[in-house]
């Protein structure tokens, strides 16, 4: 083999094989040349080269080593020339096979991808490069020439960045919801399981390379979009649309399940995605909106008014009767305090005396208070309001209000009708007065007791004779024979039209209570009809002188022993 300075000035490119200017590509970094530079530019390059490069004979011994070579096998020229490279750099694999193929085909080869080269100080240097054949213009093997760069950071680099990769696809994989990548012109580059599971309507077309306008119309294929009642374009119009307008967050329903969509754009015009499975949270929102519009329907339909107060005084929730009042809605009281409200300053002043009692003495309070409306008509309300502590301790005003205008009027109807009622029972009680009065001297006058002799009283009776007459005839009659120590007392009947048991009974008791007196009793004046009648009902007279009569009687008793004309 000519000697190595020899063979490289005249190195020239045949059939692919490396001559000196491909010496010169293979140095990725010439220092500057000083102006004095040698005519020899090659060999200037060779030194100058940032790239460790070496020299070797068909043995694989350096020829000659630049100093880039030097620094990175730690061993200087003079000692590493002669030496077999597998010495001194201690490749892995070994290079002297790749040198036999390189010197048999005559043409370039590059170094195993996992070449590491074991150096001095336990130093391991992982390296790229290739083998090239030198060829001098006779057609001789001048040398072969080893360029190496040092990869090892590279490497490691590229060895983080694929652990960082996998520990992201990990983390992306482990993840409950849904993350997707599409690419500027909307087609999948990457998902995980959760986002395929969150679709199985669509999950036939969610491959990497699909659109995402396939993704969609998928899903309609199978009715993903049915419970919209929106046709498959209008859908999928939607859908794109949204796609296209990232940094916005959607709660969506497909199918049975309500999913919330997040995404954004990233600076190259892809889209990152995040599908998070919101059902349970969406139908606990759900209930607790049917919850509230149960509770709303509630207040607003039960017959009284209630509000809920902050300490503030500001309303925090009110029912549509108490809101009519004031001729605003429940909404549009929210959030107001009283004084945005048409009150009267007397109302403003007990209201919140009613709400600083509440709040000071913590226990309930209650008033009628009138509450005047905008059109200035008054209603009168009964209100009880009581502390309402949430968990955190946190106190409201608790407002139930009755409208008792109804029962206030009804009240006031009431009192006045009682009042009518006492005075016209007064004017009946005189006018009853006056009646008994009237009773009482037409009694009298019905019921005169006559003496028509010394001795001897006559009774004529007109009409019926009831129990309360009967009594008072028979008291009078009393009285008057004990007055006047008559031995006779004649009860005419002339004038009684008719006598039923109780009159009879009645006149039977009369003449023996006379009898008892030791007067005597005599009936005059009974009929043929009153006869028929006592008989008819039986009644004892046995020991009652009668006579047909008032003159009979008169005149029996005048002529009986004792009696005084």
């Amino acid at each position: 083999m000519p000697s190595s300075t020899s063979s490289i000035r005249y190195l020239r490119m045949r059939h692919g094989v490396t001559e000196a200017d491909t010496l010169r590509r293979s140095c990725s970094t010439l220092l500057p040349m000083p102006s004095d530079a040698p005519v020899d530019l090659t060999s200037l390059a060779f030194a100058c080269s940032v790239d460790p490069l070496l020299l070797l004979d068909e043995s694989g011994r350096i020829l000659a080593l630049n100093p880039a070579a030097e620094r990175l096998s730690s061993a200087p020229g003079a000692t590493a020339r002669g030496r077999p490279v597998d010495e001194v750099l201690r490749p892995d694999p070994p290079l002297g096979a790749l040198l036999e193929q390189v010197l048999r085909d005559r043409a370039p080869r590059a170094l195993p991808p996992d070449l590491a080269l074991h150096l001095a100080n336990e130093r391991v240097v992982l390296a790229e490069g290739h083998l090239s054949p030198l060829v001098d213009p006779a057609g001789a093997c001048a040398a072969v020439l080893l360029a190496l760069r040092d990869v090892t950071e590279q490497r490691r680099a590229a060895q983080a960045a694929r652990e960082q990769g996998a520990r992201l696809h990990a983390a992306v994989e482990a993840l409950d919801v849904g993350f997707v990548i599409y690419d500027a012109e909307e087609r999948l580059c990457f998902f995980n399981t959760a986002y395929k599971s969150l679709y199985p309507e669509c999950a036939a077309a969610i491959q990497i390379g699909n659109t995402f306008e396939d993704v969609v119309r998928e899903g309609c294929r199978n009715g993903i979009h049915l419970h919209s009642g929106l046709s498959e374009d209008e859908w999928v119009a939607g859908r794109l649309a949204e796609h296209r307008r990232p940094g916005e967050v959607y709660v969506r329903r497909f199918g049975d399940r309500w999913i919330t969509l997040k995404g954004c754009r990233l600076a190259d015009g892809s889209f990152v995605g995040l599908r998070i499975d919101t059902t349970e949270l969406k139908e606990a929102e759900l209930d607790l909106e049917r919850e509230r519009q149960f509770i709303r329907l509630v207040l607003d339909t039960i017959p009284i008014i209630v509000t809920v107060k902050a300490r503030d005084g500001r309303m925090k929730l009110v029912s549509k009767g108490y809101a009519e009042l004031y001729d605003t809605t429940p909404e549009g009281a929210v959030g107001k305090t009283l004084a945005d409200l048409p009150h009267s300053h007397a109302e403003l002043s007990t209201i919140g005396e009613m709400d600083r009692e509440v709040l000071a003495r913590m226990q309930r309070v209650s008033r009628v208070q009138p509450i005047t409306r905008p059109n200035g008509n008054v209603r009168w309300m009964s209100i009880i309001k009581v502390p309402l502590v949430e968990q955190d301790g946190t106190t409201h005003i608790l407002a139930i209000g009755t409208d008792i205008t109804a029962q206030r009027e009804h009240e006031e109807h009431m009192a006045a009708t009682i009042a009518e009622l006492e005075r016209q029972k007064e004017a009946i009680a005189d006018q009853l007065a006056v009646i008994q009065r009237q009773q009482a001297l037409i009694r009298a006058l019905s019921t005169p007791i006559l003496q028509v002799a010394e001795g001897v009283l006559a009774v004529p009776l007109i009409g019926a004779l009831d129990d309360a007459r009967a009594a008072d005839v028979t008291s009078k009659l009393l009285d008057e024979v004990v007055r006047t120590g008559a031995r006779f007392a004649i009860i005419d009947v002339t004038g009684v039209e008719s006598v039923d048991a109780a009159t009879a009974d009645h006149l039977v008791r009369i003449v023996r209570a006379i009898r008892l007196l030791g007067a005597s009793g005599v009936l005059t004046g009974i009929g043929p009809a009153v006869a028929q009648s006592m008989c008819g009902l039986g009644v004892d007279l046995s020991g009652v002188t009668t006579h047909g009569d008032l003159r009979a009687g008169i005149e029996v008793c005048l002529r009986a022993p004792g009696a005084r004309r």
